[in-house]
C-alpha cells in the first residue's frame, strides 16, 4: 500500500505553501474549510468503498471453509481492522515525489492541485464501489493510481508521470498471484503431507499442530512489531529484539497448544465424531460440508480396498484385475485423497487467527488510504502551519475505520462470496494455506520492494490452492472476470478522475 500513502499524504501541505509563499497562512479561509469539509466526506466513501472490496478480502476465506458465519466475520474483521488503524494507523506520511507523479510542476498549479486531490478521491472511490456491485475484488492502490494519472493527464498531460511506476503495477498483475499461488501451495502440499495424507490424519494433524501454531504465531507477530507503530514504540525496537520477541511468543503458544489445546481437540472431535454416528442420527439426512465429506472420504477408501485387493490376487477367478494404470495415482502437489473432516476441523481456529491478524494489518494500512488527505488537512486547519508536524490523531484514524466497517456491513457480502465460495471449494485446512501463504507472500514482497497488491495475492492462493486440492475444480469464468477488474482498474479510475476534474477546470477554475 506505499503507492497510496506516498501519492496522497503531503498533498495539502504542498497547496498551503503554493498558495501562501510560506507556512503560514490565513486559517479564516473559507475555500480551505470547504476543503477540510469535502475531504471529510469523500474519505468516508472511500473508506466505505475499501472497507465493502478491500476489507472482505480478510475474512472471505474463513466465510468460505464454514469456520466462521458472515455476521461473525463482520464483528472479528470490524474489532480488527479497527484497532489495527488506531493503533498502527498513523503511518500516512512521506512526499508524492515517490508516488506516480512530480509534484514539483504543480508549484504554480496550486488549485489545481486541490482539485485534482478530490479527483483522486472521487474517481478511486467510485471505482471501488462499482467494483463491489458487481462482486468484483481490485486493488485499492491500483485505483488510486489510476485516479492519480487521470487527474494529471488532464491538467498536466504526460509530462511529469513517473511511468516507470505504472510499469510496475503491469508487473503486479502478474508477480502478485503467481508468487502468492506458489507461496501457498507450498504451505498447502506441506499440510497435505504431514497430515492430510496419513492413515491416521487426525492423530498426524495433533502432533503437527503445535509446529504449525509456532510458525503462524511467529510470523504474524514479527509482521506487526517490526517497523510498527510509533503510537507502541515497535519502531524504536532492533531487529534482533523483534526476532527474539516473536520466536519468544511463537514457542509459548507452541506449548500451550500441544498441553492443553491439542488434548482438548482431541477430545472434543472424537466426542462430536460419536454424536454424528449414533443411531438416532444416523438414518438422517446428512447435510453440509462435513456430510459431503465424509461420504467422500468414504467412497474413496472404499476404492482404494477394492484396488489394493485386486493389485494382491483378490479378485475373482473369471474377472478381470484392474491394472494399475486405470487409476487415477496421486501426485506430489495433488492428492486425490478427500480431506477428512475430524482432521479438518484442527486448522479451524488457526485459519481464523491468521485472518484476524491480516485484518489488524489490513486495518493499519488501508486506513491511510481514506484518510491521509485528511489528515493533512485536518493538520494545516489546527496547526496554522503546512510543516505537518503533528501526530495523527486518534479520532481521524477511528473515522476512517468506522467508514470501513459500515462499507462492510452493509456491502462486503458480495466480494466475500466471491472470493470464499465462487472461486473454488474452501476447506480448513486450504483456507489457513490460502491466508498464510498470502500473508508471507505480501510481508516478504514489501521489504523487498516487489511490486505486490494484497487483493490479488490473495485471489491468486485461492485458484492455485483449488488447484491442488483433491477436487482440483476451480470457476475459471469467474477468475475471468476478476483479471479482467484488475485489468480495467487503472483506466476506469482514471476516466472517472479525470471526468471529475474536468469539471471542476470548467466550473470551479
Amino acid at each position: 500500500m506505499s503507492l497510496v500513502e506516498t501519492t496522497l499524504a503531503s498533498l495539502p501541505a504542498t497547496l498551503a505553501e503554493g498558495v501562501y509563499g510560506s507556512a503560514y497562512f490565513d486559517m479564516s479561509s473559507s475555500s480551505l474549510l470547504v476543503c477540510l469539509v469535502m475531504g471529510g466526506l469523500i474519505a468516508f466513501v472511500l473508506a466505505f468503498a475499501i472497507g465493502a472490496n478491500d476489507t472482505a478480502n480478510s475474512f472471505g476465506t474463513s466465510v468460505g471453509s464454514k469456520v466462521v458465519t458472515l455476521y461473525q466475520a463482520y464483528m472479528l474483521a470490524s474489532f480488527f481492522e479497527t484497532l489495527g488503524a488506531v493503533l498502527i494507523g498513523h503511518k500516512v506520511t512521506d512526499t508524492m515525489r515517490k508516488g506516480v507523479i512530480d509534484i514539483d510542476q504543480y508549484a504554480n498549479k496550486t488549485a489545481e492541485l486541490l482539485y485534482g486531490q478530490i479527483s483522486i478521491l472521487s474517481g478511486c472511490g467510485a471505482w471501488m464501489l462499482l467494483a463491489t456491485f458487481f462482486k468484483l475484488p481490485v486493488s485499492t492502490t491500483h485505483s488510486i493510481v489510476g485516479a492519480t494519472i487521470g487527474f494529471s493527464l488532464v491538467v498536466s498531460g504526460t509530462s511529469g508521470i513517473h511511468w516507470h511506476k505504472i510499469l510496475r503495477i503491469f508487473a503486479s498483475w502478474i508477480v502478485s498471484p503467481l508468487l502468492s499461488g506458489v507461496v501457498s501451495i507450498c504451505f498447502f502440499v506441506l499440510v497435505d503431507h504431514l497430515v492430510l495424507r496419513k492413515s491416521n490424519p487426525l492423530r498426524s494433524g495433533l502432533v503437527v499442530l503445535p509446529f504449525l501454531y509456532f510458525i503462524a504465531v511467529s510470523f504474524n507477530v514479527f509482521a506487526i512489531v517490526y517497523e510498527g507503530s510509533e503510537f507502541l514504540h515497535f519502531d524504536k525496537l532492533p531487529l534482533w529484539t523483534v526476532a527474539l520477541l516473536s520466536l519468544g511468543l511463537g514457542l509459548l503458544v507452541a506449548a500451550i497448544v500441544a498441553l492443553f489445546v491439542a488434548p482438548y481437540l482431541r477430545k472434543k472431535i472424537v466426542a462430536e465424531s460419536a454424536v454424528d454416528s449414533a443411531p438416532s442420527t444416523a438414518n438422517s439426512v446428512e447435510l453440509g460440508s462435513v456430510a459431503q465429506s465424509k461420504a467422500a472420504l468414504l467412497e474413496y477408501e472404499h476404492k482404494q480396498t477394492k484396488l489394493n485387493g485386486a493389485s494382491n490376487g483378490s479378485h475373482a477367478p473369471n474377472a478381470v484385475a484392474p491394472t494399475v494404470s486405470s487409476h487415477k495415482a496421486p501426485t506430489f502437489f495433488r492428492s486425490h485423497k478427500p480431506e477428512d473432516p475430524q482432521a479438518a476441523k484442527l486448522f479451524s481456529f488457526l485459519q481464523v487467527m491468521t485472518a484476524c491478524f491480516g485484518g489488524f494489518a489490513h486495518g493499519g494500512n488501508d486506513v491511510s488510504n481514506a484518510i491521509a488527505p485528511l489528515v493533512s488537512l485536518w493538520a494545516i486547519y489546527w496547526e496554522g502551519t503546512s510543516k505537518q508536524e503533528m501526530h495523527t490523531p486518534w479520532y481521524l484514524l477511528f473515522y476512517g475505520a468506522f467508514g470501513m466497517c459500515v462499507g462492510l456491513w452493509l456491502l462486503g457480502h458480495r466480494v466475500i462470496y466471491t472470493v470464499g465460495e465462487n472461486l473454488t471449494k474452501i476447506t480448513p485446512p486450504s483456507g489457513f494455506a490460502i491466508e498464510f501463504g498470502a500473508a508471507v507472500t505480501v510481508l516478504l514482497a514489501s521489504k523487498m520492494g516487489l511490486p505486490i497488491s494484497s487483493t490479488q495475492c490473495k485471489v491468486g492462493s485461492v485458484v492455485a490452492v483449488g488447484l491442488a486440492q483433491a477436487s482440483h475444480s476451480v470457476r475459471w469464468h469467474t477468475f475471468r472476470n476478476i483479471c479482467l477488474s484488475w485489468i480495467v482498474t487503472l483506466p476506469v479510475a482514471g476516466l472517472l478522475s479525470a471526468m471529475v476534474m474536468l469539471m471542476f477546470r470548467y466550473f470551479a477554475l
